[in-house]
């Protein structure tokens, strides 16, 4: 008896790293009103019902992003995918009544208060792009979202603030590639 004891703890000892190191492919969410929100393999399940099934299963489903945040009645699922070779992205979703609804995607980011106006806001801009000349560097423009009354939207203010202490100016509207001067100081 003791033999057989012992060869089993053996047994766990050696099987359970390799349980914990499997895969996660699911996430499990429920809302205030009571929707069961599921992402399996690439598909969102809401109250059992299929509610949006990717093209391609890029989840990072051990992702911290991965959350349902709730403003009002409104629930939103965000999921953090991959975008190789850009930065990752969160995709984001309106949840209600067994539907997920694609509402936009931005640059995957933790979703706080960056600004301190009480309301939660996400977003940034891609990775910069190396220019050979010291002086120069491209215009990396940013996008924030503000998630405010159940809606999500633009934030133009946070936006501009950010792209001013990244790119040391803001331009609105700014195409790819635009060269600006370096900030001073900037290496």
């Amino acid at each position: 008896m003791k033999l057989h004891l012992s060869g089993l703890c053996l047994c766990l000892l050696f099987a359970l790293p390799m349980l914990a190191q499997q895969k996660k492919e699911e996430l499990h969410f429920t809302s205030n009103q009571r929707q069961l929100i599921t992402v399996y393999k690439g598909t969102i399940f809401v109250n059992g019902n299929k509610a949006y099934v990717f093209k391609e299963d890029k989840i990072k489903y051990a992702s911290k992003r991965n959350r349902l945040i709730e403003d009002g009645r409104t629930a939103f699922l965000f999921l953090e995918v991959t975008d190789t070779p850009n930065k990752d992205k969160l995709i984001v979703f309106n949840i209600d009544h067994s539907l997920a609804d694609s509402l936009l995607t931005a640059i995957s980011s933790d979703v706080k208060d960056w600004d301190r106006d009480d309301n939660l806001e996400f977003g940034g801009s891609e990775a910069p792009v190396p220019y050979a000349a010291a002086d120069s560097m491209y215009y990396l423009p940013s996008r924030w979202y503000e998630i405010r009354k159940g809606k999500i939207s633009y934030d133009a203010e946070l936006t501009e603030t950010v792209d001013k202490k990244v790119n040391g100016q803001f331009i609105a509207d700014a195409p790819q590639r635009l060269l600006i001067p370096k900030k001073k100081g900037k290496n």
